[in-house]
Order: C-alpha cells, then sequence, then structure tokens
C-alpha cells in the first residue's frame, strides 16, 4: 500500500494589483482532476472505474494528525500513471506531484475477524 497526504498547504498567488498572497492548494479536488484528466483519454469502463476511487479520495476525512489515505497497489498505479502521463504542471503542483509519485510505501497487516458463527463472550452474561 501507499501511504498520500491529503492535506491542503499554501501556494503563493498572484493578486490582481501585482502583489502576491498566500493561499490553500485543495490537494484532493487537484489529484481527481489529475485521475481523470482528459489528456489521458480514458475508455468509458475506465473511467467509470477511476471514479470509485476518485469518489473515495474526495471523500475522505482529514482528522489532524491523519490527513492521509492508503492506496491500495493497484490504484496508486493509477494515479502514478496519471501524474506521469499530464503535462503542463507548474511550481504550485509541485508539492502534489511529489507526494503521489514519491508516495510512502506501507506495509499492513491484516486484523484477525471474528467469524459470523463464533460467539464472544459477554461479561454479566452465562453460557448455556
Amino acid at each position: 500500500m501507499r501511504k498520500i497526504v491529503l492535506q491542503n498547504y499554501m501556494v503563493m498567488s498572484p493578486m490582481p494589483d501585482g502583489s502576491f498572497a498566500s493561499k490553500p492548494y485543495n490537494v484532493k479536488e487537484s489529484m481527481v482532476s489529475c485521475l481523470l484528466h482528459p489528456s489521458l483519454k480514458l475508455t468509458g469502463r475506465e473511467l467509470l472505474l477511476r471514479n470509485k476511487l476518485a469518489t473515495w479520495i474526495e471523500e475522505a476525512e482529514i482528522i489532524e494528525g491523519k490527513g492521509h489515505i492508503l492506496v491500495e497497489e493497484e490504484d496508486y498505479r493509477k494515479l502514478k500513471q496519471a501524474f506521469e502521463t499530464i503535462q503542463g504542471f507548474t511550481k504550485s503542483d509541485m508539492e502534489l506531484v511529489r507526494r503521489v509519485l514519491e508516495a510512502e510505501e506501507i506495509e499492513v497487516a491484516e486484523k484477525d475477524v471474528v467469524k459470523k458463527d463464533e460467539k464472544k463472550a459477554v461479561k454479566g452474561r452465562r453460557e448455556k
């Protein structure tokens, strides 16, 4: 799995008066735009498959201390392919591109799952 940080970051944006102001860069929106970018020439089927990942990214909650998602390798390949194919990134996009293309690989262990047939002992109840 890959760990991708979704927290927004600040970028300098030009203002109409010629000055610059610091504004938040919307990471989730930009990542989804890249995943579904027209220059990728996605088929209808691939668009639908990628939309599942896009929706998951959009709906991910960013909680302080946990502003990332863990992405399966198959989905990560789709993201990586999009970011390696699209042209025209700017300096503002640099952090987003780095987060995706240099995403940390994470080893994940499966949790023990209790089978439906197995009954857990409940405190205060007697077993019959």
